[in-house]
C-alpha cells in the first residue's frame, strides 16, 4: 500500500495471505486487490484434484485489513461444476463415466510476519 506522492505513510504490514487462484479468476481478483491499495505478488502453480493451472497470490496487508481481501477474494473467486471421466469399475471395458466435481473458489493462508521491508 503506497503512497504516489511518497508523504503518504505506509501502513503496517504484518501479515501474508497465500491465496490460490483458479486462472479463470485471477484477473479479475488482483485488479479489485489492487485498486483496494494491497501489496499483490502472482506466482504461477498447479495443483488440486485436477493438476489445473492457477496461481498463487502473497498478499501483504496489516492485520485490520485481512477481512476485506478475503471477502474481495469470495466476490471475484467463483465455483464452477467441471466433470471429469473416471473409469467405472467392475466393467468388463473401461467405461468411463463423467462425474461432476466443484473447483474454484479460492484457497487462503494467512501467516503473521515479524518484518516486512521494501529495498
Amino acid at each position: 500500500m503506497k503512497g504516489s506522492g511518497g508523504d503518504m505513510e505506509k501502513p503496517k504490514i504484518d501479515r501474508l495471505m497465500a491465496a490460490i487462484v483458479q486462472e479463470q479468476d485471477v484477473d479479475g481478483a488482483v485488479r479489485a486487490l489492487q485498486n483496494l491499495n494491497f501489496v499483490v505478488t502472482r506466482l504461477p502453480s498447479t495443483g488440486g484434484f485436477l493438476g489445473r493451472r492457477s496461481t498463487t497470490l502473497l498478499i501483504g496487508s496489516p492485520a485490520e485489513q485481512i477481512e476485506t481481501a478475503v471477502k474481495t477474494l469470495q466476490k471475484k473467486c467463483r465455483t464452477r461444476i467441471e466433470y471429469v471421466t473416471i473409469p467405472l469399475e467392475g466393467t468388463p471395458l473401461p467405461i468411463p463415466a463423467p462425474t461432476p466435481i466443484t473447483v474454484g473458489g479460492a484457497t487462503i493462508f494467512t501467516l503473521e510476519i515479524e518484518r516486512y521491508e521494501e529495498i
